[in-house]
């Protein structure tokens, strides 16, 4: 399953990679955004809360504290700005606060952390800042913040409306007052001012609306900003890095598996090119372990490509060709090319005649990295040199025919005519007119030898038509069949039905079938059966003549279609030669096959249809 997968993943276009790269560098810059302003806004609430919470403080202390400090003193709105001044010293020594201010709605600065500012008036940015202030807000809603970017550095400013009085301690400081009466009264006029002087006073301070400004610092807020946006750019290119590294590996995969798809196809076609060589190829490694062996080789070596390869050659190879590398590994030099030829029985036990060729593998620094044995078979080369030979002696003989016929008939002429003149001068009977009649006889049969000499050397002229073969068959065993029967041999003619005419000389084709029906009886002195088989195919009209004779050796089987060979003592030796040369010339083939003591068979084939010129 695993590599299924894998295998699919290398079909991926790399334009579809590029997309897929593409979307997670654009997940990972949306990522990397949102995480930055998620962090920048949870800062940005920490310092609003604190600011938030320092004006909160601001506010309680300077109401509670400045109760306490100026009890049955005279309230004044002096008193009140510098009380908040020393609240507004004291909280800024908290770290993190750069001032705390106390503005006017005209922006003039009342009381401040910094004493220097006191008086002073805020820059326009800030006083559009603090203008902006909802009177009406509750809660957070009641803060205001802004990043203020002065040339030093940042700061961050949270803003709030502040009363010197809330009114819930005003609406206390009146029911304190008209509640208590009598002595209680008494002693708190004794001990302060008039309280409805103190009151009005309150009143006017409470009245009265100002800004509560406060300035932080922002140096950890940056360096928090600048380490997350540092994180979120490390981590943003490790994912990118990953996606890169991923989308490479995906098509160094792509690339791996082409190439592996390349190099089977290039073993492919190389063992498909090594098993259909015309020639025998067996192959050993450095080790002298066979590789290779292809079809040809197993077939001359009678062995099987499984059950060798990874063997060592004189094991499993026939001794003539184990030797070669045997030769090789008994200390020569591979490097050296081999040639010769040897005989070897192949897998069907046919006899082959081979032509060795060692060649050595070399590796790319030339050191041997093997050895390779070609077997190129000669068995036909051999059978082309053999009918070569046999063609040159035709041909020899041809021309000597030609001239002996020359010679001889002239001077046969006249010893025929002084015969036929001196038998006539003998009487009926006599023993000289008989040995004149042996003498005109001798004379015929030498002329009737050169006659078939002459007609074997010279080529045919054809003369064709349409012939159906089993008609001619049927002819030639009928001339034949009162000397058949008289010595017990039945023929038999099989004819297959579609068997159909062929363009042919019927003289020369009854010459042939004639010869070969003769043969056949001649080898049956004892009685036996002839048949006649005829069959086509899409090419080709097949004659089988089979004898159950005596049949012809193995040693003369090699030699029954040479000229004047022959096995009968009154024979010439050229009718199965001139019966070749006839079929030959009508474009077939004659074969024989025979067994000594079981009979022959001879196989005419003649194509069907008009093979050349007559």
């Amino acid at each position: 399953m695993h590599l299924r997968i894998k295998q699919r993943l290398t079909l991926v276009s790399p334009w579809l990679l590029a997309a897929a790269c593409a979307l997670l560098a654009l997940i990972i810059g949306v990522f990397a955004v949102n995480n930055y302003h998620r962090e920048k806004g949870l800062m940005t609430d920490a310092l609003l809360e604190k600011g938030a919470t320092l004006i909160r403080f601001v506010t309680s202390s300077a109401r509670g504290s400045f109760f306490e400090m100026r009890r049955g003193q005279e309230v004044t709105t002096e008193d009140w700005i510098d009380h908040v001044q020393q609240v507004l010293i004291h909280v800024s020594e908290d770290p993190g606060v750069q001032s705390l201010v106390l503005v006017d709605p005209a922006g003039i600065i009342l009381a401040s952390s910094m004493e220097h500012d006191s008086r002073l008036k805020v820059d326009p940015p800030t006083l559009g800042f603090i203008s902006n202030l909802d009177a009406g807000g509750d809660g957070r809603d009641a803060f205001a913040y802004r990043l203020e970017q002065p040339g030093q550095g940042d700061s961050f400013q949270v803003a709030a409306l502040f009363t010197p009085l809330g009114r819930r301690q005003l609406e206390q400081q009146r029911a304190m007052s008209e509640a208590h009466g009598g002595e209680m009264m008494g002693r708190m006029m004794r001990r302060h001012q008039s309280s409805p002087e103190r009151l009005k006073a309150l009143d006017k301070i409470a009245r009265r609306q100002f800004v509560l400004l406060v300035e932080l610092d922002m140096t950890e807020f940056n360096t928090a900003v600048r380490q997350q946006r540092l994180q979120i750019v490390i981590l943003s290119l490790v994912l990118l890095l990953v996606g890169i590294g991923g989308w490479l590996s995906l098509l160094t995969l792509q690339g791996l598996k082409g190439s592996e798809v390349r190099l089977a196809s290039l073993r492919a076609f190389r063992d498909s090119l090594i098993a259909s060589l015309p020639m025998g190829l067996i192959a050993t490694d450095s080790q002298g372990q066979i590789m290779t062996c292809n079809q040809f080789a197993e077939q001359v070596a009678a062995v099987q490509e499984n059950k060798v390869v990874g063997k060592v050659p004189g094991v499993v190879l026939p001794p003539l060709l184990a030797l070669e590398f045997d030769h090789v590994r008994n200390g020569n030099s591979g490097s050296e090319q081999m040639q010769k030829e040897i005989t070897l029985t192949d897998r069907d036990g046919v006899q082959r005649a081979l032509r060795l060729s060692r060649l050595a593998v070399l590796g790319n620094e030339g050191q041997s990295s093997g050895i390779m044995l070609l077997m190129q078979d000669l068995s036909q080369v051999k059978e082309l040199e053999r009918e070569l030979r046999r063609s040159e002696r035709m041909a020899a003989l041809g021309k000597m025919a030609a001239g002996v016929a020359h010679e001889l008939r002239n001077p046969l002429s006249s010893i025929k005519g002084l015969a036929v003149l001196l038998r006539s001068r003998f009487q009926e009977r006599s023993s000289d007119r008989e040995t004149a009649d042996i003498l005109v006889s001798e004379v015929e049969r030498l002329n009737r030898s050169i006659s078939e000499l002459l007609d074997y050397a010279r080529p045919q002229q054809l003369t064709r038509v349409p012939v159906r073969i089993d008609e001619l068959l049927a002819k030639a065993s009928s001339l034949l069949a009162m000397d058949a029967e008289a010595i017990g041999i039945a023929i038999e003619l099989d004819v297959a039905s579609d068997v159909p005419e062929i363009l042919a000389d019927p003289d020369k084709l009854n010459q042939v079938f004639l010869n070969l029906l003769l043969n056949g009886i001649q080898a049956m002195d004892q009685g036996g059966v002839l048949v006649l088989r005829v069959s086509a195919t899409t090419d080709t009209l097949e004659i089988q003549i089979e004898d159950t004779g005596c049949g012809i050796s193995e040693e003369n089987q090699n030699r029954i279609f040479d000229p004047y060979f022959t096995t009968k003592p009154e024979g010439t030796g050229l009718g199965l030669a001139m019966s070749a040369k006839i079929i030959e010339e009508h474009g077939g083939s004659i074969e024989l096959r025979s067994e000594e003591g079981t009979g022959t068979t001879m196989t005419v084939h003649l194509p069907l249809g008009h093979p050349g010129t007559a």
